[in-house]
Parts: C-alpha cells; sequence; structure tokens
C-alpha cells in the first residue's frame, strides 16, 4: 500500500499565489470593463436653457497654485516643453471664455487666440460674476484632454485642474470647454 505524505508549506504558497493572481485578474478586467463603458457611453448631461449668461458654476477645483506669472499661448517665450498630454482635437472644439475680472477686452482677447489657433467660438466672449481664480471646465468625459490641453498650453504658469462643468451651470450647452478668466490672469495679463 502507499502512503501519502503529510502537506507541506510548499503547497500551501502555491494555493495563495494561485487565489492571489486570480483576484489580481478580476480586479484588472472590472477596471477596464468600467474604462470601456465609460468611452461608450460618455456623460453628455447638458445645462438647463441656451445662450449662457455666463454664470460661475459652482463647484469643482480651483488652481493649484498661483503665482506672478504671465500665461503663454502656444507660441510662448519661457522656453519650457508642454506638458505631454494626449492629443487634442482642436479643429472644431467650441470655447466659451468669461471675464470675471474688471479688465476691459480680457475674454475677447483670449478667444482671438483661441480661434487662431483652431478653436471654435461656442457663445460670445463675456462677463461674470466676479472671482478671484481663474477656472477651466469641460462639459463631458471626452472634453477633459481638451481642456486640459488649454490649461497645459494657455495657462501653464497658472497651474491649473479642469474640472466638470455642473448641470446647473448657465453656458451654452454646445460648448464642450468654458474658461472663467479670474483675477489671477489679469494680474499677470
Amino acid at each position: 500500500m502507499a502512503r501519502h505524505a503529510p502537506p507541506t508549506n510548499r503547497s500551501f504558497y502555491l494555493s495563495v499565489a494561485a487565489s492571489t493572481i486570480r483576484f489580481a485578474l478580476i480586479v484588472a478586467l472590472v477596471v477596464g470593463g468600467v474604462v470601456v463603458i465609460n468611452q461608450a457611453f460618455p456623460d453628455t448631461t447638458t445645462s438647463g436653457g441656451g445662450g449662457g449668461t455666463g454664470a460661475l458654476p459652482t463647484g469643482g477645483p480651483g488652481p493649484t497654485e498661483t503665482g506672478p506669472t504671465s500665461p503663454t499661448g502656444p507660441t510662448g517665450d519661457t522656453g519650457e516643453q508642454p506638458v505631454d498630454t494626449p492629443s487634442p482635437q482642436i479643429q472644431g472644439v467650441r470655447v466659451a471664455v468669461f471675464n470675471t475680472t474688471g479688465v476691459t477686452g480680457l475674454a475677447g482677447d483670449l478667444m482671438l487666440e483661441l480661434e487662431a489657433d483652431g478653436y471654435e467660438r461656442g457663445e460670445e466672449p463675456g462677463d461674470a460674476p466676479a472671482a478671484a481664480d481663474t477656472r477651466i471646465y469641460f462639459r463631458a468625459a471626452a472634453d477633459r484632454v481638451e481642456a486640459e490641453y488649454i490649461a497645459n498650453t494657455y495657462f501653464r504658469r497658472l497651474d491649473l485642474v479642469p474640472a466638470r462643468l455642473e448641470g446647473g451651470a448657465d453656458v451654452d450647452p454646445s460648448v464642450q470647454v468654458a474658461i472663467f478668466l479670474g483675477n489671477d490672469y489679469a494680474a499677470i495679463a
């Protein structure tokens, strides 16, 4: 008759390793599925009413750092290389710029620069309630890369973090990226 050997620590460790690998594989598949579903069904929530009055949306993070620096466009003279981001679409992206400062023409000047680079005017530049900080908002998840590109290209020194445009914001529903210029931008413009 054959005798069975007693269980060893090796079989225990193999069992734990196999279970850990299975768990990691399941987590990776769930995360991948969420990402695929999020890309397949982007958030298309729009604000009520069109035409917008430029009311500053509520919520969302403000800039993480401000300082006495100046914004630069794509051909800025800072000598810095742009931050690596996924390729933006630019052509056909609808942008709205609002001035929350007392400086006349600030929003119009930036909108002209954006249009020269290929962005479309989503609504006429206008005034909005006063704000100390410049903020950039994106409408849908697919518009985030555009907002990040604008933040990294035109507002590089303000170190802005784009936020999702809230559903109650009074910005034209066709606008993909909304920019609210604050006193921090006016001080360095």
